[in-house]
């Protein structure tokens, strides 16, 4: 369909008044309307200029009892999400459809707007619901029989804003507004009076309307308001009534500070109500919109744009426009532009107001006013649209103008006036989301099922570019696994194909962490994680502190080959400095451990993660360990691991070798001399025990000969640790459990890491605290200990490193292991690694509403046409029938067909004879 540009209007741009923090925004939306389960679906409609009414037979069959063929209808009303909001099967199978569905369409606003609905819970929310009958509650009430004591719970149309603020728990005012045609806008205007009155700090507002029963429609077709070919010719000379049609949509109402979307401002409403006519009469109206604009205190000449409610009717637009005309198109340089969204989906009665503000909302979003169908020939009375004072908007249309009006008109005479404008959203946000666009980024996101997450994962591949798309989200991908029980995660802009979906059991898991010492340093560890700004940062920092004592960290990690870490002044700096990195990006992520061990000198990092050390104390403490060992000109040493218990190794080492590190119940680290260490190797090897030297760059860490460097490292350290008192969640490696309560275990000191020095690592004790279900979490260069970790804690923890050695892309290991964190229950923001970002998302930011997808395996009852009372006569809807089955009818062979002695009639039969789908309403029952 073409763009149009009208030239009047291409300099028409006005000034709009600078947005404030308690403006009231529309943040969040979601509708399902003819053809369009979601706002996604309905923009498109209206870009492309889709006629959304069709000739169905969701209801009834087309052209029934004399009805127009061309009906706007939802597609579905049958599926619901009912374990998502915990209603029992009882209380859902007799809730109106309509409640089902502003159910599910207010967590889909939330989403949109970039809200969990947790955020909401306990708030001062308001809810306001425009609504008219409950036929449903009719269908399902109708016969005595079959009437359930649930059916009021979910049923009447007085309970449906009430059930919302229920199950989402909301505080603040909740009341549904049956006022006709008008009802759902003026439930727009009651939601804006609350806000602005203190009342509630935030609303949900929504409008809804089925047609389920066919004699609402045909009361229609007697009054001479349905279009016979369910056309709605809004202004032109053939118009001749409206199509009925239905449509639920569901708004969110927060004040511009809170808001993390904004779609549009809301600047005025203002409600009336008249009772001359059908429709506000040419006078009134008149005088009603002067005093709408002079409230305001904007010229109705700024207005660019009005979404008329047109009752499809000559008179009535007539009335409409002629005041529409006098009252806003007076020093107008261009012709005041308009338009009905009835034209494209049909008159959605009580939702016909907010059905108006979607299509308002996909004009600001799009900048382009979707065309108005089905005008052909200007209606003669209506002067403005001849003398080009008012222009219908025919085809796509460029948006200039940021100031739009959309007016509903009620058959009870209530007369809505809303005034909205863009709120000055920006087209883009910051520079630096245009550079980071391109990077590596981890999206996680959960769902119903398993196939609601990936549905969101393709969708974020798909848009990679798209930060602001992804800000939002991220914001809603910590739902509760209660609600949402499958997690995944993609890495965006990735050339492989790293995605990941599984089920999460519970999001309550503790999380442990857990150091490792030396062993797991490596050629090359953390170079590819200098992509990582914030990671690059740390490095960076503690390069700073370690240059001042001749010591290049950059150079370490950047250029370090095979012989660098050969030297443990290189190893423990460089462990030291990457665990440190490591828990600063955990912590920009949002995680905090509920307990911490450390093997050996990953105690360095328990003390950082703890934060009973700094970053500098961290790394000069460990740069002063690996000093001091390097110029004490110790003997040479050897360290193995041996297949022995703790108990074994202390009885069978040898002369001067020494159990040193207890790492599981049947896995111990020797040490000692270099020599005795080999002989005892060999001696093991021999009577088939598993024994394997490990290299420690000659050194007997954790043995006696650690004592003769104790005095000197204690004498650094003094210098550069100031102690503090280390929290209960970090469990001591280095002190048995005995002696937890004296000073020395209290204090992440001076003395405490000498002592950790020259003591026995007792890590298998250490990691008995660590609780069954745990999350463990591994920070080191590379996951050393993930086997000992598999074969000692219990079955139901989760063990995850975060970097690997010799992998050659250790930032996809590490965004990969990440979202096996969340999948497993941990809560993280991932994009807390990159530059902060800005609220509102900019304008154009994609719908977020249509990515939510439910559980939609089961389906709910439906009234359906049998369901109604005939007429007004107070009989129930069925049909008797007299069959004559004797020896001369010849129906006879009937009674043949019995069971149980009852003679029953085949179905076959019934729909032969015509039997089963029989009028149940005559034009002159309605």
């Amino acid at each position: 369909m073409s763009i149009h540009t009208p030239e009047e209007t291409q300099n028409s741009e006005i000034r709009l008044r600078p947005p404030e923090k308690d403006d009231i925004v529309i943040s969040g939306i979601s509708c399902r309307l003819p053809e369009s389960d979601n706002m996604e679906e309905l923009r498109h409609h209206l870009l492309r200029g889709e006629d959304m009414v069709t000739e169905t037979d969701r209801r009834w069959e087309p052209g029934y009892s004399s009805l127009p063929t061309h009906t706007g209808t939802i597609r579905d009303l049958t599926r619901f999400d009912t374990s998502y909001f915990g209603i029992p099967p009882k209380v859902a199978e007799v809730m109106d459809p309509q409640l089902r569905i502003m159910l599910e369409l207010t967590q889909e606003a939330l989403v949109d707007g970039g809200l969990l609905a947790q955020d909401l819970r306990g708030s001062r929310t308001g809810v306001f619901i425009g609504c008219g009958f409950s036929e449903a509650y009719e269908g399902f009430s109708t016969d005595p029989e079959h009437v359930k004591g649930y059916a009021p719970l979910g049923g009447t149309a007085s309970m449906f804003a009430n059930r919302i603020s229920y199950s989402f728990d909301l505080k603040g005012p909740s009341y549904a507004l049956r006022n006709g045609d008008g009802s759902s806008l003026l439930a727009v205007d009651r939601a804006v009076m609350s806000i602005r009155a203190g009342n509630c700090d935030s609303a949900i507002v929504g409008g809804c309307n089925l047609c389920l029963k066919p004699a609402a429609s045909l009361q229609a077709l007697d009054m001479n308001i349905l279009s016979p070919d369910g056309r709605c010719r809004c202004y032109d000379e053939n118009a001749n009534g409206v199509c009925r049609s239905e449509g639920v949509v569901i708004l969110l109402l927060q004040k511009r500070h809170a808001a993390k979307r904004v779609y549009a401002r809301i600047l005025h409403s203002k409600a009336m109500t008249f009772h001359e006519s059908l429709y506000p009469p040419y006078l009134s109206h008149k005088t009603f919109l002067q005093e709408v604009y002079h409230e305001v205190g904007i010229s109705p000449s700024d207005v660019g744009y009005v979404e008329t409610s047109s009752s499809c009717t000559t008179d009535g637009d007539s009335e409409e426009l002629r005041a529409l005309a006098d009252v806003m198109c007076k020093g107008r340089k261009s012709p005041l532009l308009i338009g009905s969204v009835k034209s494209n989906i049909g008159h959605t009665e009580t939702a016909s107001g907010i059905s108006s503000l979607a299509k308002a909302v996909v004009a600001f979003h799009d900048q382009m006013i979707p065309a108005n169908l089905h005008y052909k020939t200007p209606n003669s009375r209506i002067p403005a649209l001849n003398d080009g004072s008012l222009k219908v908007v025919t085809e796509r249309t460029r948006m200039h103008n940021q100031v739009v009006a959309v007016s509903s008109f009620g058959l009870g005479g209530a007369c809505v006036h809303v005034i909205l404008d863009s709120g000055n959203q920006p087209k883009s946000n910051t520079s630096d989301c245009d550079m980071i666009q391109n990077e590596r980024r981890l999206l996680l996101y959960c769902g119903r099922t398993k196939e609601a997450v990936d549905y969101v994962l393709t969708h974020m591949q798909n848009n990679a570019g798209n930060f602001d798309l992804h800000y939002i989200l991220n914001e809603t991908a910590n739902c509760p696994t209660t609600n949402c029980p499958f997690r995944g995660y993609v890495i965006l802009n990735s050339e492989d194909n790293v995605r990941e979906i599984q089920k999460c059991t519970s999001d309550k898991r503790p999380i442990w962490y857990v150091f490792s010492g030396m062993g797991s340093q490596w050629p090359g560890m953390a170079r590819r994680m200098m992509a990582i700004p914030k990671f690059r940062q740390t490095i960076q920092y503690c390069d700073n502190i370690l240059q001042l004592h001749g010591v290049s960290l950059m150079d370490i990690i950047m250029k370090g080959d095979e012989n660098t870490y050969d030297r443990v002044l290189h190893s423990f700096v460089a462990i030291a400095s990457i665990q440190v990195a490591l828990v600063d990006l955990l912590v920009a992520m949002g995680i905090q451990p509920d307990g911490i061990v450390g093997h050996s000198v990953g105690e360095l990092g328990c003390g950082y993660a703890d934060g009973s050390l700094t970053a500098e104390e961290t790394v000069l403490a460990a740069y002063w360990r690996g000093r001091c060992i390097q110029e004490s000109n110790l003997p040479p040493g050897g360290m193995a691991a041996v297949g022995l218990t703790w108990a074994e190794a202390k009885k069978q080492c040898p002369g001067r070798v020494v159990p040193a590190c207890h790492n599981s119940e049947k896995t111990v680290t020797i040490s000692g001399p270099k020599e005795e260490v080999a002989d005892f190797v060999r001696e093991l090897k021999e009577k088939g025990v598993f024994a394997r030297e490990v290299n420690s760059a000659g050194v007997a860490f954790h043995s006696p000969a650690m004592k003769e460097v104790a005095p000197a490292f204690l004498n650094e350290l003094k210098k550069v640790i100031k102690p503090k008192k280390r929290s209960k969640r970090w469990i001591s490696s280095s002190i048995p459990e005995s002696r937890w309560s004296c000073d020395l275990a209290q204090h992440s000191s001076a003395e405490y890491h000498a002592n950790n020095f020259q003591s026995p690592v007792l890590f298998q004790e250490a990691i008995q605290h660590i609780p069954d279900g745990a999350v463990v979490i591994e920070i080191a260069p590379h996951c050393l200990l993930q086997a000992v970790l598999k074969r000692s804690l219990g079955s139901n923890c989760s063990m995850i490193g975060l970097m690997k050695r010799g992998d050659p892309d250790n930032v996809r290991v590490f965004y990969s292991n990440l979202g096996k964190c969340y999948m497993n229950g941990v809560r993280l923001n991932p994009l807390g690694l990159i530059t902060p970002y800005s609220f509102p998302v900019p304008r154009g930011t994609p719908m977020c509403s249509s990515l939510v997808k439910w559980d939609h395996s089961q389906t709910w009852p439906l009234s359906k046409l049998g369901d109604f009372i005939s007429g007004g006569s107070g009989k129930q809807a069925d049909s008797q029938f007299e069959v004559d089955v004797s020896p001369q009818s010849k129906d006879h062979y009937l009674v043949g067909h019995r069971i149980d002695g009852r003679v029953l009639y085949p179905a076959v039969w019934v729909r032969c004879t015509g039997m089963e789908g029989p009028s149940q309403y005559d034009r002159t029952d309605v």
